[in-house]
């Protein structure tokens, strides 16, 4: 990162992730967003309008882990491959497990995205801790990038949203009425699925929120997740626009 950034500051309770996200994307820059809740710190990489990595500090979330839950190596697998990145520091865990024969090199790149997106999608039901996000080029040799435009990570995301209460009242109600926008130009690469394309269809002007997650295409919990996903990317506007509560401040070197 460079010495002079901006950093964009949030709080979880007020602002969630896929608000962030959105206004991130808004302005197109690069940059990490860290989110930190207790002892635990995930962070998601972003370059050029997409998600290329993220990462967790859970070790229940590391690579190793996530294989062996899955069933794709054994804990002996596990451990040998645990101590062979002890004597080769420097070395990622995937690389090991290839080295020793533990994966084929063409497995590993289609695990690593599904171990990735898996860390992704669990920020998405946070609503509490902090996120601050530092603008700023990275090392791109860091990060395994696995290249999700943000806006396809904002829909995939909010769909896995547990919570539909909190989606409810953020939109302001069952009774909100809806309309479409014009797509903005930082947009303007965004291809929705069919069922989304067919919901964003549906908003007239004229349907309630309600209506319209129980006329969707899919079942009303889903579509409730979509109508939000789209009001966030601002392809569709309610009466009462909410605030991103994304507050920003300059870091300027000493």
């Amino acid at each position: 990162m460079s010495e002079s950034t901006f950093i964009y500051r949030g709080d979880l309770s007020e602002s969630t992730l896929p608000e962030m996200l959105a206004t991130i994307h808004k302005y197109h820059v690069p940059g990490v967003m860290k989110l930190r809740q207790d002892d635990t710190v995930k962070r998601i990489y972003i370059l050029d309008g997409d998600v290329i990595f993220a990462s967790s500090s859970d070790r229940s979330e590391s690579l190793g882990e996530f294989l062996l839950a899955r069933g794709r190596i054994t804990k002996v697998q596990l451990r040998i491959s645990t101590d062979e990145m002890t004597r080769s520091p420097g070395m990622r865990h995937g690389s090991v497990l290839v080295q020793l024969g533990f994966l084929q090199p063409e497995e590993l790149g289609p695990l690593v995205r599904e171990q990735v997106q898996t860390i992704l999608w669990s920020m998405f039901d946070w609503d509490r801790g902090t996120v601050t996000f530092e603008v700023g080029h990275f090392r791109e040799d860091e990060v395994y990038k696995i290249k999700i435009p943000t806006p396809r990570a904002i829909l995939s995301g909010c769909k896995r949203i547990r919570d539909g209460k909190k989606i409810t009242s953020k939109l302001g109600g069952k009774n909100v009425v809806f309309r479409r926008l014009v797509v903005p130009d930082h947009l303007s690469g965004l291809r929705l699925e069919a069922g989304e394309r067919q919901l964003l269809e549906m908003v007239d002007g004229k349907r309630t929120f309600i209506e319209l997650c129980q006329a969707g295409p899919f079942g009303p919990g889903i579509n409730a997740r979509i109508v939000y996903a789209l009001s966030l990317l601002g392809l569709i506007e309610r009466d009462e626009t909410a605030s991103s509560g994304i507050r920003i401040q300059v870091k300027t070197s000493s």
